[in-house]
């Protein structure tokens, strides 16, 4: 599974405004969480060869933007195929992001059916905002190279879609890198919906997660996912949907790959301790 918008979509699934000529505006205001979503199909094509899937998703992230953020996520996915024969797929990434949007430090592993098929680590880092950055990439196939100077990491993009949402903008464009193409960048179109109350989520969330629902309001969200290199491309790689709090938390999740697309349901959300700046 491509991790691509999970990294952003539950990163809020995540900052300095100069960096892509944004207005002044109060910095977004990340909670740190520890949330768990339980997946299954929303839709399974023909052309998919699935005749089921379901799984478990946990996300973490911990930090502030004076020390910078820690992510630890993994999503697990039970495939069953046509014929019956069933798969587990199991993505795990830890990161670690500056809090003035500089420098990005992951590690990812995937497993299937718990035998492990790929380890990397990727390192990236650019000396002021505005700048390109370099990245290594060390595992089986070791690769130096280069990100463009608009393309921000994941917790920044989070951040930033946050305060658009805040300042009323139901538009946000952008290229952003996570590590998922390797290399490569994304380039990214985010529409936002109107802002809600946090009680109009009662019917799709478990009492349970929504007691540890803190934040005011939240927007719906759509992310779409593009090849950076591909400006003409009509279909994106990849599109999330989901509901966005103004805390970072997300809710109702809906990652299409194409060919099937998973629903997440938030279960159960643990608010861990917000660390203050000096």
């Amino acid at each position: 599974m491509n991790h691509a918008a999970l990294t952003s979509l539950i990163c809020g699934i995540a900052a300095a405004a100069t960096c892509m000529g944004l207005g002044s505006a109060q910095a977004a205001s990340l909670v740190p969480h520890r949330a768990f979503y339980t997946l299954e199909a929303a839709r399974l094509d023909d052309s998919a060869g699935i005749a089921q899937i379901n799984g478990k998703l946990a996300y973490e992230i911990r930090g502030s933007d004076c020390e910078g953020y820690s992510v630890n996520y993994r999503v697990a996915n039970r495939y069953v195929q046509g014929e019956g024969q069933a798969q587990v797929s199991d993505v795990q990434l830890t990161s670690f992001e500056s809090g003035d949007g500089l420098e990005l430090d992951l590690q990812q592993k995937q497993f299937t059916n718990a035998k492990l098929d790929a380890e990397s680590r990727i390192k990236v880092k650019r000396t002021k905002a505005g700048e390109a950055a370099s990245g290594e990439i060390s595992g089986t196939e070791p690769k130096s190279f280069t990100i463009d100077a608009g393309a921000v990491f994941p917790t920044d993009f989070q951040k930033k879609l946050v305060e658009a949402a805040e300042r009323g903008e139901t538009r946000f464009n952008t290229l952003i890198y996570e590590g998922s193409e390797g290399e490569k960048s994304l380039r990214v179109i985010s529409f936002i919906g109107a802002k809600k109350p946090v009680s109009a989520l009662a019917d799709s969330t478990p009492d349970k997660a929504l007691a540890g629902l803190s934040a005011a309001a939240f927007w719906p969200v759509t992310i779409s996912y593009f090849p950076v290199d591909d400006d003409g491309a009509d279909e994106p790689t990849y599109q999330a949907t989901f509901n966005m709090l103004d805390n970072g938390i997300s809710t109702d999740l809906v990652m299409d790959y194409g060919r099937y697309a998973l629903k997440g349901t938030l279960n159960k959300l643990e608010i861990l301790k917000q660390d203050s700046c000096n």
